[in-house]
């Protein structure tokens, strides 16, 4: 495993949602749901919120006592509540992921990175994260890995001929030496104003506009709706670029689109960005060999997403949840 992998994944929590603390870990401070006879937290909420988008405890607070939106706040109430269900269940039939698993992933990604215990913790916490988060984090990984394996262990594996497969219908996203035709939608760092730091008010206006042009929203009515938090934003129009020009971080995103597919917001030093791909020209395409192994495990993540979800709604459907919103 290579020192990225810790940088990566640490990163893509920023923009994913993260379980909060575990049952043991909890302090009753306003429950917001009821899995069972478990509860869940505003202080679990909250720092979900702060772990997922890498910002303060207490700014994660304020964003969602101001948030107008209640849809906003139940994804957030309702990814806890899926943890809960799974942690529940795994624990119901003797898999549960116990405190020294989770240590000995902990010490084989930092031993992995060659990394100190203090330089471990210093590269977490310039993503805006500690170690309690990426903690739960691998436990939020390992448990949805178990119960995927323990359930739809036959859904989630993949055959040469599937990846053969899928290699000839993603073609055109591993044209080396092409063209390509973007659309962007691009959000500066705002000044320095108020109390709330200008990367806090970013993460969260990024999230927002990814919510947003998720929801079939467009670039230009995104940018609209956060341009009082975030001055400056932009959206642009770009003619035929080579791919091989474009920033490393935009190269890396769009290596994942289909033509016509929208990327999740991402994270350069001049701001935040998301990138649709409008069309594609030229470029050839590298041999099957040279990206199978990355093509078998980029099917068998998309079908434990399928799994994952068909398993929490099964879930759903035979335990009793209240929503307290």
């Amino acid at each position: 495993m290579r020192r990225a992998w810790l940088v990566a994944g640490v990163l893509a929590l920023a923009c994913g949602a993260v379980p909060g603390p575990s049952a043991s870990a909890r302090v009753i401070d306003g429950v917001v749901a009821v899995v069972g006879d478990e509860p869940v937290t505003f202080s679990e909420v909250r720092d979900a919120v702060a772990e997922s988008l890498g910002i303060p405890a207490g700014d994660a607070d304020l964003y969602l006592r101001e948030e107008k939106e209640p849809r906003r706040v139940l994804h957030w109430i309702e990814t806890l509540v899926e943890s809960a269900l799974v942690r529940k269940e795994l624990a119901k039939t003797g898999q549960a992921i116990s405190d020294a698993e989770i240590n000995r992933a902990v010490e084989s990604v930092r031993k992995t990175n060659n990394l100190s215990e203090a330089g471990f913790s210093e590269a977490l916490a310039r993503e805006g994260i500690t170690l309690e988060g990426y903690r739960r984090r691998l436990r939020w990984q390992m448990e949805r890995g178990a119960i995927v394996r323990a359930r739809k262990f036959k859904d989630v594996t993949v055959t040469d001929e599937e990846v053969k497969a899928w290699f000839r219908e993603n073609a055109e996203r591993f044209l080396v030496g092409g063209e390509v035709r973007l659309a962007t939608l691009h959000l500066p760092f705002p000044p320095e104003e108020g109390t709330v730091d200008r990367t806090v008010r970013l993460r969260i206006a990024a999230q927002q506009a990814g919510e947003y042009v998720g929801s079939g929203r467009t670039f230009s009515e995104a940018m609209e709706l956060i341009s009082n938090s975030i001055p400056g934003s932009s959206v642009l129009s770009t003619d035929f670029v080579k791919t091989d020009d474009l920033m490393p971080e935009i190269r890396k995103e769009i290596r994942k689109l289909r033509t016509g597919e929208i990327s999740p917001p991402f994270f350069t030093e001049a701001g935040a960005y998301l990138v649709k791909v409008t069309e594609r020209r030229g470029g050839t395409l590298p041999e099957f060999a040279t990206l199978k192994e990355e093509l078998k495990e980029e099917m068998s993540d998309n079908r434990s997403e399928k799994a994952y979800s068909d398993i929490l709604a099964e879930l759903k459907t035979a335990s009793s949840i209240e929503i307290r919103l």
